[in-house]
């Protein structure tokens, strides 16, 4: 063989071991790249339709409106009886200042603050009829300090039922005949936050005792208690009531000095 001919035959030997280099390379990286794990590929999901729609069904609104409806009926009825309960407060308050004056003038005079006509009246030892706050009985001028109510009511003459001129009671000038005395001057009359007198039951027989109104009352919750029956007579000596927002005598809604309710 001539030089030239090794030299074709090395060449030869050469590609072929680069074929065979690269071919093993090859290999080896289709092996790699089978044992390396694959990067998973996140699939992005649709949005639904609910997602991409504004606004609300007509279904949807007539919950919500009725949700609020019900709520609203709930916060008005509250309110109302806040206020309900905020009027009787009222009342019990001028009730139980009545009482206490009624209580003071006793005390000073040892009489009450009744005209005497009404307490010849009554008969066979009984207590008088239960007085309304107005006019005729006289009470409310006896229980004001005004120097000019030298008379205390229409039937009792002149005769003064309170001639040291005590100031019993502080009570305000209705408005719209409601919550004070309706008249400018005396004789007064006092009514409450609806416009009605209150009602006072007096021990003029001296028993320490007055007849229960609630034996009357139309409620049988009140007037018929099995577990709590009212008493025929309550242990007081003085005894007021109001008529209450129904503006009738004998009622649950009556507000009264005897009980809380």
């Amino acid at each position: 063989m001539t030089s030239i001919d090794v030299e074709k035959q090395t060449r030869l030997n050469v590609q072929k071991e680069r074929c065979l280099l690269f071919e093993l390379q090859a290999l080896r990286t289709l092996q790699m790249h089978k044992h390396t794990p694959q990067p998973k590929i996140m699939k992005i999901k649709p949005r639904s339709s609910f997602l991409v729609r504004s606004g609300f069904t007509l279904i949807e609104l007539l919950v919500v409106i009725t949700i609020v409806a019900v709520l609203a009926s709930l916060v008005i009825s509250q309110a109302n009886k806040m206020m309900a309960d905020g009027r009787k407060l009222q009342v019990q308050t001028v009730i139980k200042d009545l009482r206490l004056a009624i209580t003071s003038y006793q005390v000073e005079y040892n009489r009450w603050p009744v005209n005497p006509s009404l307490l010849a009246a009554s008969s066979g030892g009984a207590d008088i009829q239960a007085l309304a706050t107005d006019e005729n009985s006289g009470l409310v001028s006896a229980l004001t300090s005004i120097t000019t109510s030298s008379s205390s009511g229409s039937s009792s003459g002149t005769t003064n039922l309170n001639p040291k001129d005590i100031k019993f009671i502080d009570l305000p000038i209705a408005r719209n005949n409601r919550f004070g005395l309706v008249n400018a001057q005396p004789p007064f009359k006092l009514v409450d936050l609806w416009g009605t007198t209150y009602f006072v039951l007096l021990d003029t027989n001296g028993d320490k005792q007055v007849t229960n109104p609630d034996l009357k009352n139309s409620d049988p919750k009140i007037s018929a208690n099995p577990m709590s029956p009212p008493p025929q007579m309550l242990p007081q000596e003085i005894a007021i009531y109001s008529w209450g927002q129904d503006l009738q005598q004998f009622t649950q809604d009556d507000v009264v000095s005897w009980r809380s309710k």
